[in-house]
């Protein structure tokens, strides 16, 4: 079976990723290119139930950018997915059209459960976690998905409806943000937590913490003070609790601009890494977590060994 190249978009709340792979016919792959970029398509969603003009621009921009370099490497074939804000906005059918019109992009919405499927294949088949139970979480830019599962697959799947940029827009509007904004934001990730199974979180569950996304890999980041980023400091990586609390601490004394310059922290994600960490610290707390495994291969490298196990089957 002869390669073929292909890409992989996913068009999240917060950021745009790219993956352009070659697939061989041994079921092997190779990366071209692996491409993110903060358009914050979401911005203003939760509010309005809408995404704006200024969004579908920036991230029309972004995609053009994209399928540019996915032809200029040879790209046989495009597939593009959409998450939360492409999910919960009215007017998600007229962005896509219009992308479609544009740039000639096909793109399908993803429900909770299917970004969540993805999102624990790509954990699957991108870290060594053989004869484990294990829960993969996804934060988000909207929304923040619990995957459980072992080596058979995924058992069961969650979304719920809290992420970076829509905790962010509902209560920290301050800047440095004000105690009592991090208390309703702390009732508000309470309420939508309490949602999930409780025979997930008795201390003692032997169940490995994966996190997935860009929150999880910026924490990793800054711990290791990254002038730039690198998959091979991130991927596989261990952040503790305590290195998570002290991330939430440091977040919250800084305005916005000092955050910009903390290292490892890039600067368009200054203003949501703080409500991040801080749905992190929790949703480890309420697991009896001491730490949690960190991959930066998400629901676009789901996609990809999807594709694989399709061309493989034929």
């Amino acid at each position: 079976m002869n390669s073929r190249r292909v890409a992989f978009i996913d068009i999240g709340t917060n950021t745009i990723l790219c993956l352009v792979a070659v697939l061989h016919g041994d079921g092997r792959f190779d990366v071209l290119d692996d491409l993110a970029e903060i358009t914050r398509l979401g911005q203003g969603v939760h509010e309005s139930g809408r995404i704006s003009a200024e969004a579908e621009a920036r991230s029309a921009q972004t995609l053009r950018r994209y399928v540019e370099r996915c032809v200029s490497l040879g790209v046989e074939e495009i597939t593009a997915v959409g998450t939360s804000a492409l999910r919960d906005a009215r007017n998600s059918a007229e962005v896509r059209a219009e992308f479609k019109r544009q740039l000639g992009l096909e793109v399908r919405v993803l429900s909770g459960e299917e970004e969540a499927g993805y999102a624990f294949l790509a954990v699957q088949r991108g870290l060594s976690l053989l004869q484990q139970e294990l829960l993969v979480i996804d934060v988000g830019g909207g929304s923040t998905e619990f995957i459980r599962g072992n080596d058979t697959g995924a058992l069961r799947a969650i979304s719920i409806d809290v992420g970076a940029v829509r905790l962010t827009e509902q209560f920290l509007h301050a800047d440095p943000v004000r105690p009592e904004e991090c208390e309703r934001m702390l009732g508000a990730v309470e309420k939508e937590l309490a949602r999930l199974p409780a025979e997930w979180m008795p201390a003692g569950s032997g169940l490995t913490l994966v996190g997935i996304a860009g929150t999880f890999t910026t924490l990793s980041a800054v711990e290791k003070k990254l002038p730039r980023y690198a998959h091979s400091e991130v991927h596989g990586s261990l952040l503790t609790l305590d290195e998570v609390q002290r991330q939430v601490d440091l977040f919250r004394s800084k305005t916005i601009a000092e955050r910009r310059l903390i290292p490892g922290l890039e600067p368009k994600r200054a203003d949501v890494i703080l409500a991040g960490a801080f749905l992190i610290e929790r949703i480890m707390n309420r697991f009896h977590a001491e730490q949690v495994v960190v991959s930066d291969q998400g629901v676009r490298y789901g996609l990809l060994h999807t594709r694989l196990l399709q061309r493989n089957s034929c």
